[in-house]
């Protein structure tokens, strides 16, 4: 079979690239740069990956076309049109523009107009199906109850241009589908983790922000504590050392919780439920997440044990904020409390189509432990 694979060079796309390539497809990846730079970046993420096994010569045989989602035409001459799009059986769309917040015409540009742009090439591939990644938070605003597979509605309305913008390409999708007689699948993950430290330079997991910062507030207090001690003439030896108290309220509900899925599972299940699933016109949606959430207060009791002096309390109303309080919840944890609901998530199309795939393994307090160990410099993918 012939893929072709955009945002290869992406936490979750690498990973998808390489269980393609365990499973011996012929994978064309489309992405910014120059071939022998996309070459660079992908080779390095997905040789980091240890699994699932690949041949030696696995990599060598993936070819590389420099394309551009927010460019007309994505930035393809009709020579490489032409070449991509030859005895394709699948367009793998996972690249889009991963911000919460910011300016919304980036955002609708990336990753509304640039799916469309990609379902143009499509056009030009009648026999492709088309593997949409898209995100459990389309249901936006949703606080609770339980969020169905066909569901895709805005009346709770959302709360990140992110997940209006994957709202919208999922509804672009849909009539096109729907005008063109194509089959489409569409995937949803849950917020996707993963618990080995992710080395400089590769694609880094969502909660690495919020690491980065609070490790930065808690050295920056460190700095200013000790400074004051020696203006003061205050404690020095070991009694300097004791780590500062941090005390942070984040608005959030106290009785939350947050689907989390390890990302190597998510890229596995989704390859696995692409290659079993009978194609057929219309759209089909794939639940991605965790059977079972993990309670907010787990979340940040892991952080507390990362971080000694840390003390976080989750408060439905943030009263009078510190400033480190309001830059915290703009910068450092917003991506923990905004997906923090008491909703569940319908699998049934996903378990039908993964077979005997077994449950992933729980996230619970040691898995988040490793997984926020440490958050180097981001990648720039």
């Amino acid at each position: 079979m012939s893929v072709l694979l955009t945002g290869a060079t992406g936490f979750l796309g690498c990973r998808i690239l390489r269980e393609l390539l365990a499973r011996g497809e012929d994978v064309t990846v489309l992405g910014r740069g120059t071939p022998e730079e996309l070459r660079a970046r992908v080779d390095a993420a997905v040789t980091w990956l240890d699994a699932p096994p690949l041949a030696d010569e696995a990599l060598a045989g993936v070819r590389y076309v420099s394309g551009d989602l927010t460019q007309p035409g994505l930035g393809l001459t009709s020579q490489d049109r032409a070449r991509v799009t030859e005895g394709l059986t699948g367009l793998w769309h996972c690249a889009a523009m991963i911000v919460l917040e910011g300016d919304p015409a980036l955002l609708h540009h990336a990753n509304v107009i640039g799916t469309r742009r990609v379902l143009e090439l499509a056009d030009e591939a009648p026999d492709a199906r088309v593997l949409f990644l898209s995100t459990a938070y389309v249901a936006g605003r949703r606080r609770s109850g339980h969020v169905k597979e066909t569901d895709l509605l805005d009346r709770d309305g959302f709360q990140t241009l992110y997940e209006e913008s994957k709202y919208t390409a999922e509804r672009l999708l849909h009539a096109w589908a729907r005008a063109e007689g194509r089959d489409v699948t569409v995937f949803r993950p849950s917020l996707l983790v993963t618990d080995r430290p992710v080395p400089a330079g590769l694609p880094e997991q969502p909660t690495d922000v919020a690491i980065r910062f609070i490790e930065n507030a808690m050295r920056n207090r460190t700095a200013e504590h000790a400074a004051e001690r020696e203006l003061l003439g205050g404690p020095r030896g070991d009694a300097a050392q004791q780590p500062e108290i941090l005390q942070y309220r984040i608005e959030g509900d106290p009785e939350g919780t947050l689907n989390l899925l390890q990302a190597d599972y998510a890229a596995r299940a989704m390859v696995l439920a692409a290659s079993c699933d009978k194609p057929a016109p219309g759209v089909r949606t794939l639940h991605v997440t965790h059977p079972q959430s993990v309670r907010i207060a787990t979340v940040t009791g892991a952080l507390q044990t990362r971080f000694p002096g840390l003390l976080i309390s989750i408060t439905p109303e943030l009263s009078h904020p510190t400033i480190p309080e309001q830059l915290i919840a703009k910068h450092g944890t917003r991506l923990l409390t905004f997906s923090a609901q008491r909703r569940s998530y319908d699998r049934s199309n996903l378990l039908a189509t993964v077979g005997d795939l077994p449950a992933p393994d729980p996230v619970d307090h040691d898995y988040l432990l490793r997984a926020f160990a440490g958050a180097e410099a981001p990648a720039h993918v």
